[in-house]
């Protein structure tokens, strides 16, 4: 890690993040990983500190007070989600969000540790309070019947899944490109496409993760700079002047807000 920033593994995680798959893409191992040294500490502390880390790793054959930990970056947040107010109210009326499926302004582009607990329990009681005290608001809806309509060429929303997180991850993770959302984009236009209409639960899920793969990549090709956790090689540099702002999806179009 010194050879990517002073502060070495206590660097910003997407700094960490990048340098893991930069060494990872080098190795000529078969199965390469990179590896989390802790058996410089204390090993009753790291006991005490993460029991769940400690036996969870022990059940896979590895002791962190005395083994390398083979570690990879992975997608556990989100940063962003549905625009609401501070009340968690969303531009549909009746539609409220908390967590991290709300965009409220309190993360920025690298998301702090603290912050999730902030979204949960102050947005997420804040929310609860105007749910309660403005009750129904608008009139009702409900779900259309859809046809059920299948094909047996349609392809298997499962296998679409597995290849939507396959392509999301090669292209819209944590190094980015504008050939490569481009293609991402493409691939997904083409899923969606091909999907049935069965208004089942895993197909309805599918096309969820769809359109929100769509959304990210779309986004990603818009914001045209590198910022935190969005890092493209091809603009690999801040762009305060146009880009010192959120990115906003309303019916398709992105601006930045």
């Amino acid at each position: 890690m010194q050879r990517y920033h002073p502060m070495a593994e206590l660097a910003p995680r997407d700094v960490v993040a990048r340098a893991i798959v930069q060494e990872i893409a080098a190795s000529k191992q078969k199965s390469p990983v990179a590896y989390l040294d802790l058996r410089h500490l204390d090993a009753p502390l790291l006991r005490a500190r993460f029991p769940r880390i400690y036996s969870t790793c022990k059940e896979y054959g590895i002791d962190i007070t005395r083994d390398l930990i083979p570690v990879r970056p992975a997608a556990h947040y989100v940063m962003g989600g549905i625009k609401t107010d501070l009340d968690g109210r969303s531009s549909v009326p009746g539609l409220y969000a908390a967590g991290e499926t709300a965009c409220t302004g309190v993360h920025g582009a690298n998301r702090l540790a603290s912050n999730s607990l902030l979204e949960g329990l102050v947005f997420g009681a804040r929310v609860a309070n105007v749910m309660r005290n403005e009750g129904r608001s608008g009139s009702e809806r409900t779900c259309s019947d859809q046809p059920n309509q299948s094909s047996s060429s349609s392809p298997d929303p499962g296998n679409t899944v597995s290849l939507l997180q396959q392509a999301m991850w090669q292209h819209a993770g944590v190094i980015r490109n504008k050939e490569g959302l481009k293609s991402l984009e493409g691939q997904i236009s083409k899923w969606k496409e091909s999907l049935n209409n069965v208004p089942d639960r895993q197909t309805t899920e599918a096309r969820n993760l769809l359109d929100i793969g769509e959304l990210i990549a779309l986004s990603a090709l818009a914001r045209e700079e590198s910022r935190g956790a969005h890092f493209r090689t091809d603009f690999p540099k801040h762009d305060d002047a146009k880009f010192l702002k959120h990115s906003i999806v309303r019916q398709g179009d992105i601006s930045f807000e």
